[in-house]
């Protein structure tokens, strides 16, 4: 997933400066590239809408997101619950209410069991502290694999993480930053696994000058 616009986009745009300075905001937008491999056409599409050519963009889908259905087969000993994946916005400097992030998730269980997996590179005694004191009946995993974690819950809550696209290609019911319908359109292409082999199609193309 991409950073959605803000501020720093339109003030790296305007001025001019590194396009870093956006994060990853405004990927693909250097245009020095000969073709831009992506996820699905929704994925073609927003990148164009983006200011990217559309004859670099080219709809391969994405390994690591093409086969997804893999992770249904799992020895995640839970099942039919509500699972959070929280974000490092805080750590990358960047605001978020953390208590009304919980509070919300809580409101959305509808008797559910409530699952939290904390984001790798976020404070984690922080964040266990804050689950602790507004949701403690939930349970808290620091580690696992979080795409097991998905196949296996009924809904996933989030910010803007790449999660977001394991749980598009399972089907799963979704509540995020982002809005539902457009999300849609970010559902990784599916094909089992071939994206590695239709990327290095597109590589030895461009190398044999087609």
């Amino acid at each position: 997933m991409t950073d959605p616009d803000s501020w720093k986009t339109y003030m790296v745009k305007w001025l001019k400066l590194p396009r870093m300075l956006a994060n990853t905001s405004m990927s693909g937008l250097s245009n020095g590239y000969l073709k831009f491999c992506v996820a699905s056409e929704g994925w073609k599409q927003h990148f164009i809408s983006k200011g990217c050519e559309p004859d670099k963009l080219v709809v391969t889908g994405i390994p690591n997101f093409d086969d997804v259905d893999r992770y249904r087969n799992n020895d995640f000993p839970y099942k039919d619950y509500v699972l959070v994946t929280t974000s490092h916005l805080r750590e990358t400097y960047k605001y978020e209410n953390r208590r009304d992030f919980i509070q919300k998730a809580v409101q959305l269980t509808k008797g559910r069991p409530l699952i939290f997996k904390l984001h790798p590179n976020e404070n984690r005694k922080r964040a266990v502290r804050e689950i602790k004191k507004y949701a403690p009946d939930s349970l808290i995993f620091t580690d696992g694999n979080t795409n097991h974690m998905i196949a296996n819950c009924e809904l996933l809550i989030t910010r803007y993480s790449s999660v977001l696209l394991v749980a598009l290609a399972l089907g799963k019911e979704i509540v995020s930053d982002l809005d539902e319908t457009a999300l849609q359109a970010f559902t990784p292409l599916q094909n089992q696994g071939k994206s590695g082999e239709r990327i290095a199609d597109v590589c030895r193309s461009l190398i044999n000058g087609n």
